[in-house]
């Protein structure tokens, strides 16, 4: 039986790992090679499984890091057997690959300057974007715990580092502290028309990053990590409860969505924090 295109535009099928190499004490590059051009925007994601009898039960989603044609790149950290699986593979190993999935970050509109913030494997999305739509005086900063754990060879000038512990970072320059220290200050412009958030890595930056637009008045936008079992919106495993207009005199209400098919970026005010 033929498998139904489960997303119009995605591309389903192998690809081969070219190279599959540590960036940090913590994170992966993984690069494939597609049968096919690879066109994406910035956070978009795919689903990806070992190839053959050793496939897995449930594909894993992948941010993608970038494309140059049939060239494809992903960042990930080893987090249980399926992750390890990837993280043994070796060059000319099958992929199967379906993607790209998922809504993107937006573009900026005319005046508005971007903030970036990212944590640990919330990378790709949010330096895709920059080398896209990066201008000068954007604000770009990535997080982690100490200096082992930044993957320096992907960060240029444009990024400020911010550890919360110094150990490691052998002479490399970063802010000691949390990720949003560098935009907590007074230095930049309250209003949604002035300043775009867009923020990708764990639960507690998101929250943090949309309280922080809640109080300048920013335009926020957040790339959740859910676990997603299909990647296109039929298992319901990646559902998230989001805000919807109430009756009149009701309040709002609520309902659930599925990151993978309706994000996994979503608009920060949009959504709920259970």
């Amino acid at each position: 039986m033929n498998t139904p295109d489960p997303l119009p535009g995605a591309y389903q099928g192998i690809g081969r790992v070219t190279a599959n190499r540590p960036v940090s004490s913590g994170l992966i590059r993984m690069d494939l090679v597609l049968a096919r051009p690879l066109d994406f925007s910035p956070g978009q994601f795919a689903m990806l499984n070992l190839a053959g009898p050793s496939g897995m039960v449930f594909s894993r989603p992948f941010s993608i890091l970038a494309a140059d044609g049939q060239d494809v790149s992903f960042l990930y950290r080893v987090v249980g057997r399926g992750t390890a699986a990837f993280a043994d593979l070796g060059p000319g190993a099958p992929v199967s690959f379906l993607g790209p999935l998922g809504r993107p970050f937006p573009a900026r509109t005319p005046g508005q300057r971007a903030v970036l913030l990212a944590g640990g494997v919330g990378l790709p999305p949010l330096h895709d974007w920059l080398a896209r739509h990066g201008r000068p005086g954007d604000l770009a900063c990535f997080g982690a715990r100490e200096g082992h754990d930044v993957p320096w060879n992907l960060l240029d000038e444009r990024w400020t580092v911010c550890v919360e512990d110094p150990d490691g970072l052998d002479g490399h320059p970063a802010v000691t502290g949390l990720v949003t220290a560098p935009v907590a200050g007074p230095e930049l412009p309250r209003g949604r028309d002035r300043i775009l958030l867009l923020s990708c890595g764990p639960r507690l930056l998101l929250r943090a990053a949309a309280d922080l637009a809640a109080a300048q008045d920013w335009e926020c936008w957040l790339s959740l990590e859910e676990h997603m079992g299909c990647g296109y919106g039929v298992c319901k495993g990646c559902v998230v409860q989001v805000r919807v207009p109430g009756i009149p005199g009701s309040g709002p209400g609520s309902r659930n969505a599925t990151c993978c098919q309706e994000g996994p970026v979503f608009r920060a005010e949009d959504l709920i924090w259970t």
